[in-house]
């Protein structure tokens, strides 16, 4: 691609930005991730892909502060209230996704939206086919906690993600601030499936995935490492 045609992308992106909805928006360039597997799985989806966008909005804490990861049979539960706001916001990430991919698709160029829910996810593992979280972290919309979620400086761990692959190297966003996990330790604390512990050194978290993704299950849904951590509060 000529210098000139990535101007111009570069031009696009900036123009869509603002009618985007989402609330950040942040960029990879997979080739500055050469032979990691952000750029293995994004490949593997996309084999055109030279950037990875992500796309953030904020889940509203009065609605958060409501959830609870126990449930009476038959009564009223304020998790419902949490569940229609997450499917609202995804909805409008995804439909931000697609924009984006339709933008660039114009312009003759490949894109791949990646929906904010229904991403295919590898149950042997626990992994979803490309990890928006760890994108978002190299985009920088934020860093990896100790409860294994993206910590943003706008709204700590209080957000969704969706993602769009392109053929088109952009420029990526910056991911130099000071805004990132504390450490406190309230996330192992509180985390009803015991599936958090303090990590290794040189780790950003450790998380046993089969006890929190059972937990979920069975309980009907869980928040509460992302309800009660003190980031974006």
């Amino acid at each position: 691609m000529t210098q000139q045609k990535l101007n111009t992308k570069n031009t696009l992106l900036k123009e869509l930005a603002p009618e985007l909805d989402a609330e950040i928006v942040g960029v990879v360039v997979l080739d500055d991730r050469k032979g990691g597997r952000l750029e293995e799985t994004a490949l593997r989806l996309l084999p055109q892909a030279k950037s990875a966008l992500v796309l953030a909005m904020e889940i509203y804490p009065e609605v958060l502060d409501l959830t609870s990861p126990e449930r009476v049979t038959g009564a009223a539960s304020t998790n419902d209230l949490y569940a229609q706001h997450v499917n609202y916001i995804s909805g409008r990430l995804t439909k931000a996704a697609y924009d984006i991919a339709k933008a660039f698709h114009r312009q003759g160029l490949k894109a791949l939206p990646l929906p904010a829910a229904g991403c295919p996810m590898d149950g042997r593992f626990q992994e979803a086919v490309f990890s928006y979280k760890h994108a978002a972290e190299v985009a920088g919309l934020g860093k990896m906690g100790w409860n294994s979620l993206l910590i943003t400086p706008e709204f700590g761990p209080r957000v969704r993600l969706a993602c769009c692959l392109a053929e088109v190297e952009l420029e990526p966003t910056s991911n130099n601030f000071a805004t990132e996990c504390a450490s406190c330790g309230i996330c192992l604390e509180i985390c009803p499936a015991k599936a958090l512990s303090e990590p290794e050194a040189g780790k950003p978290y450790t998380i046993n995935k089969y006890a929190c993704c059972s937990f979920q299950s069975a309980a009907g849904g869980c928040s509460e490492c992302v309800k009660l951590c003190p980031r974006g509060r």
